[in-house]
Order: structure tokens, then sequence, then C-alpha cells
């Protein structure tokens, strides 16, 4: 008996340091070790659905201190947010984004999607600087109704949005995207939970007049990503710079997926050179 209590004392000290180590992996913080160096010229751009702030699997509760410290380590300079609740039961009354804002130091807009809990539901962009103007479109969903966030800055145009789960209602909600684009005379940045995996599916939605600038990397589900559904892509209105130009991907300074839990998805971010970008227009 002494034996055998010896023998599985030693198994379970073997294996500890494993679980110990494979539990700290993915948390609900970035890790010390990833790169987030980040070079004082490039416009830093995140795109992130944040669950409402119910971490990955509502083990954590209601939490927007996380979602909050993980776009702070980011300092992103623009960020589309997806699935944000605003004075709904569900959140307890709080204006999410508001509250991100305000725990960021971003200015905060968001964008109804569709009523829901007492209160809203859609999404949400953050930025440094404050926006010449902001304005919401509806997109269709066959499920549930979608929204576009667009929001004018002085360089650039943020346009943010969760895609539906049907490809008809995806591929109308691309139509009605295009032609917003003929709205601006700046680069318009296009964040947002596609809702499709891989950059070949992403193409077919928005590759006539979009460049894709994320990684071909896995977001969904946070802890083990097997599909690649939050996306950052960027297009001229003048066309002064066209679709798939070298420029696009030769101002790409860095990008990343990064590993954490404080949602089901992890956020993405890419670094363009903009003043490279701006020489050209």
């Amino acid at each position: 008996m002494k034996r055998l209590l010896t023998f599985i004392m030693i198994l379970f000290l073997l294996f500890l340091p494993c679980s110990f180590i494979s539990a700290q992996i993915i948390s609900t913080e970035i890790p010390k070790d990833f790169d987030l160096q980040k070079n004082s010229q490039a416009l830093r751009i995140l795109t992130y659905n944040i669950r409402a702030c119910r971490g990955l699997d509502d083990s954590y509760g209601l939490n927007p201190e996380l979602v909050a410290n993980i776009i702070s380590s980011i300092n992103p300079d623009v960020a589309g947010i997806q699935e944000v609740d605003r004075k709904n039961t569900r959140s307890v009354g709080k204006d999410q984004i508001f509250d991100l804002g305000e725990m960021t130091n971003l200015h905060s807009y968001f964008g109804k999607a569709i009523d829901f809990a007492g209160g809203e539901y859609g999404i949400g962009a953050l930025s440094k600087k404050s926006a010449i103007s902001y304005r919401t479109v509806a997109l269709p969903g066959s499920e549930e109704a979608r929204a576009l966030l667009e929001v004018e800055l002085e360089d650039v145009v943020l346009f943010n949005s969760h895609l539906s789960l049907t490809s008809e209602s995806r591929e109308e909600a691309a139509v009605i995207i295009n032609r917003e684009v003929d709205l601006y005379q700046k680069p318009i940045v296009l964040t947002g939970d596609m809702n499709v995996s891989g950059k070949d599916e992403i193409a077919k939605l928005f590759g006539k007049r979009w460049t894709i600038l994320s990684l071909n990397e896995a977001s969904f589900p946070a802890d083990t990503p097997k599909e690649q559904l939050d996306y950052i892509l960027i297009c001229d209105p003048t066309n002064k710079i066209p679709v798939n130009a070298p420029l696009w991907t030769e101002s790409v300074l860095k990008s990343g997926v990064i590993p954490t839990i404080a949602s089901d998805h992890r956020p993405v971010y890419v670094d363009l050179d903009w003043g490279k970008i701006k020489s050209e227009l």
C-alpha cells in the first residue's frame, strides 16, 4: 500500500508542474513576454470582440476591468469593439463603451444594433483623438439586426461592425459597407468580427475595395483558437493607393493576435507606418 501511495504521489508531482504551466499559458492578462512595443510614429489599430465583458465563459462574472486592462496594455490609437452592452439588465445598467473609455482614457462611441434586455446592444469604438463626426448605419442580419459604426477622425475613418451569422446577410452588408466608402476622402480602416473564417472568405466579401492587413491567424475561441473571425482591413476611397497595392503591406510595421481569455475572442492589432501612407495621398 505504501508503495502504491508513493507511486501515486510521484505521478502527481510529475504532472502538477505541467498542469500549472498549461493553465498559465492563457490567462485574462497579456503574457509578459508578448512584445507590444510600439513605434512612436505608428498608428495602432485594434479589433476586439469583448463578449459584453463576461470573459471566456462567464467564470469571471461581469468584469469590464479585465477588458480595460487588456485594451490599455495594447495602447491602440483606434479600436473597433464588438458585443457591447449599453444600459441593459445583463450588464446592470452600465454603459460599457463609455466606461471602457473612461478606464482607458480614450474617447468612446457607441453604435446600436438592437434593443436588448431593457437597454441596448451593439458595437463601439475607442480613439485617442476625438472624432470629427460619427454615425451608425443599419446592416441586415437574418438572426438579429446588425450595424456599422463610422467614426471620422482627422486623418482616418474607422468603420467597425459585427456581421451576421448567415452568408446572405453578410453579402448584403458588404454591399452597404462598400457604398459607405464613397462618403469619405481619406483612408478608411474596417475592423470587426466578420463571422467568416480565413482570408479567402473575407476576400470574397471585401476584396474588391479593401486590403486585408491582419495576420492569417485564428482568434476564436480564445483558449484554443480554431477560426479566424476578427479582421482589420483598409481602403483608400480616392484610389490613389489601390486595393492590394504593395504599399499597404509594406506599411505594416507589426501585427498580432494576442493570447488572453478576457473574452471568448482574442484581440487583434496592426501597427501602420502612417507617415508612409500619408506621403502617397
